[in-house]
């Protein structure tokens, strides 16, 4: 019988090989434990070496709705502006302590401000000083800065050291005279008794300074001894015991001739008679070096140490160091006080760190600056609280010098210290004062402004409609020289529902959230911007040579929108669209509203340009030779003004935050410094989100409920797919 051969496949499984071995398992196991250490090494690895690229700011995401972790771009291009042989220091000298959680909160607010700083730039290096517990850090501090002005204070040092001289002979002299003084009156026994009486309280005025020179000695020393030494404070006090030295070693002498005058012939004392008749020998010397000190202390500049240590001991403070200059940024402007702090949930208190610092760098960086020259005739524009008085200080925290230029009473343009070049600002004369009546400014009176801008000055020109509250424009020639049709005669009206019945008015009112693509317009977004009475500035057909217009502001399109051509009217809310004689705008003829212009100068102009009038206010009046003009004009006088670009909520917000920005954007594009024109921080603040309203509860229960049920929804599913 044969044999049959088995199929290998159908051969039974082989039984198990039986149980590892000890060393299999060691083997087994312990690799897959290596293995597992290193992975988990290597991704403790990458872990720190991520979390280490994000805190030094390779990758950074703020999330937070307050914006608490950025800067602005605005500050962003400032810190990329800084030469790369300035090295910046910011202090944070924010006394803190977690017995006080108010000044944990401050301390750490500005310390994450610091630290976006240092972040953001190589050039900037931020640490932390705090005053109360950090003693060792306050002694660097304070050694790096008397190593800083220890030049400066050689002068006032020697000067104090002079005093000291000075003091310890005057209170030897004192001292002398005193008791020579009351030596004659008690050998004068026979002496008229008021002469007698004068001489003791002579004796009694000189023991006084005497113990006040002392005193005054001890409090120099103390002030000159301490970490950071009040020199000036002590120059101070010295001039005050000086003084009455000096008044009195002066009056003396007259008062003894008195005395012997009225002692006529009567018996006088050796001593007496002596004390009497050397009066003059002994002060005059001393008088004499009494004056050449308090002159060589006069002419002590102000130490800048002195305001630094007077700043820093106000309280809390950044302390912001550069190559060239130190300055203090205080409390007060890092915290600035809440206009809507009465009300109920509001702090009292807002932080503003970002605005302060930046402005305070830029002031640093930049000393020589330009300065921006509210052109009026008669009314205050930025002084006095005038219309645009905070408007003027956004411009000053930008680094623009600012003042007025009151043609009616000061014909020659200002020229302001440290000023590089001017840009005029030309605002519309005021509405008529009937209490007050004059007569309204004419060309004659704007004629240096407009001369100045003709030759080449960089200038921002508010228009108005000719008829509405105040006299015609006595500029308005400007608008042709610049390419320009200026329509004095309309108006720009928007018709909306102004009742509750659905009546419908057009109003001289036009709020704008899109804005044609330009520089000084690209950072706004859709930040609002109000226009109240614009007139259009239409391009011409023909422009002059080397002359280019761009709108920067433009009417919306619809139904809605049109610059009405009867002023009066649409002043009243009574204008009527007429689509033969109003303004249509359309897409292919905008009605312009504010335009950016730039002019070529020709060479004869750009030659007195460089050179400027002979006299010394123009000498830095215009631009340098060979440089493009660049000039701004606005059909509306009002947008500028605090009552309109700073008009907020009942809470303090900012209702168009776009109108201070255009302003301040289109200063740094005729200034030339198109780089700056970013979101400001300011901008950034009404930008930024607070309070959702409706979609707070939403967001909540998708937060807390909906993303673990979608985590389940997703496991549920996997389990099914593997199930199969």
């Amino acid at each position: 019988m044969a044999l049959k051969t088995q199929d290998p496949s159908d051969r039974p499984p082989a039984a198990d090989a039986g149980p590892l071995s000890q060393s299999q398992r060691w083997v087994r196991f312990g690799s897959n434990v290596a293995l597992a250490l290193v992975l988990a090494t290597v991704l403790v690895v990458a872990a720190v070496w991520l979390s280490e690229a994000l805190l030094r700011g390779r990758a950074r995401s703020d999330w937070t709705a307050a914006g608490r972790f950025s800067l602005s771009p605005r500050t962003k291009a400032l810190l990329a502006d800084i030469p790369s042989d300035c090295d910046i220091r910011l202090t944070n000298l924010y006394s803190h302590a977690p017995e006080i959680p108010a000044s944990e909160e401050q301390w750490q607010r500005v310390q994450d401000l610091l630290s976006e700083y240092e972040m953001s730039s190589p050039r900037i290096t931020a640490e932390a000083v705090n005053p109360a517990v950090d003693v060792g850090q306050v002694e660097t501090l304070v050694n790096r800065l008397r190593t800083r002005y220890e030049k400066d204070l050689e002068k006032p040092k020697a000067l104090v050291a002079d005093f000291g001289r000075l003091r310890t002979d005057l209170n030897a002299v004192l001292k002398a005279e005193a008791d020579r003084a009351s030596a004659a009156a008690d050998a004068w026994t026979s002496g008229p008794a008021e002469v007698v009486n004068s001489l003791r309280m002579v004796a009694q005025r000189w023991r006084q300074l005497e113990t006040l020179g002392t005193f005054t000695a001890a409090a120099i020393q103390s002030l000159t001894d301490q970490a950071l030494p009040a020199y000036a404070t002590a120059l101070g006090r010295a001039k005050e015991f000086l003084g009455p030295v000096g008044d009195n070693f002066e009056a003396v002498p007259p008062l003894y001739k008195q005395m012997r005058d009225a002692a006529k012939d009567a018996d006088v004392p050796p001593a007496a008679r002596e004390v009497l008749a050397s009066a003059e020998a002994v002060y005059a010397p001393l008088v004499e070096r009494i004056k050449a000190f308090n002159k060589q202390a006069a002419d002590l500049p102000e130490l800048e140490l002195d305001k630094i240590r007077d700043r820093i001991g106000e309280g809390e403070a950044v302390l912001i160091e550069t190559p060239a200059k130190v300055q203090v940024v205080s409390f007060d402007e890092v915290w600035v006080r809440n206009r809507a702090s009465g009300e109920e949930g509001q702090a009292e208190r807002l932080f503003a760190g970002e605005q302060a610092v930046s402005s305070a760098l830029l002031g640093l960086l930049h000393a020589d600056k330009p300065a921006v020259l509210f052109v009026t005739s008669g009314e205050p524009a930025t002084m006095g609280g005038g219309p645009y008085a905070e408007m003027a200080e956004r411009l000053r925290k930008a680094n623009f010098i600012v003042e007025d230029w009151n043609l009616a009473r000061e014909p020659a343009m200002p020229a302001p210290e440290h000023m590089t070049f001017p840009i005029l600002v030309l605002v519309p004369p005021p509405p008529m004062n009937p209490q007050m009546p004059a007569p309204p400014p004419s060309p004659e009176q704007y004629a240096p402004a407009v001369e100045a801008i003709k030759k080449g000055a960089a200038a921002i020109v508010l228009g108005e409609p000719a008829g509405m509250f105040g006299p015609a424009v006595p500029y308005r020639d400007l608008f042709d020289t610049f390419g320009l049709e200026g329509r004095f005669e309309a108006v720009a009206v928007h018709k909306v529902v102004v009742d509750q019945r659905g009546t419908e008015r057009a109003v001289p009112q036009i709020e704008i959230t899109r804005y044609p693509e330009h520089a000084i317009t690209a950072p706004l977004g859709a930040l609002p911007t109000m226009l109240l009475t614009a007139m259009p500035v239409l391009p011409k057909a023909m422009l002059p040579e080397g002359v280019t217009v761009q709108p920067i502001l433009t009417l919306p399109l619809g139904a809605d929108y049109w610059a009405d051509t009867t002023a009066m009217e649409a002043m009243r809310g009574e204008a009527k669209r007429d689509e033969v004689e109003d303004l249509i705008p359309t897409a292919e003829r905008p009605v312009v509203l504010a335009a950016a212009v730039t002019r070529e100068l020709a060479p004869e102009t750009a030659k007195q340009t460089a050179e400027g009038e002979p006299k010394p206010p123009v000498e830095k009046a215009e631009r340098p030779a060979g440089k493009v003009q660049k000039v701004v004009f606005f059909g509306d006088g009002d947008f500028a003004a605090d009552r309109v670009a700073f008009y907020r909520t009942m809470f303090g917000q900012q209702v168009f935050p776009g109108n201070a920005e255009l302003f301040l954007n289109s200063l740094l594009w005729v200034a030339g410094t198109e780089h700056l024109i970013t979101v400001s921080p300011e901008a950034l603040e009404a930008r930024r989100i607070g309070d959702l309203g409706a979609w707070t509860l939403p967001l909540r229960i998708l937060i807390i409920a909906g993303l673990p049920l979608a985590a389940g929804i997703v496991g549920l599913i996997v389990y099914v797919v593997r199930r199969r």
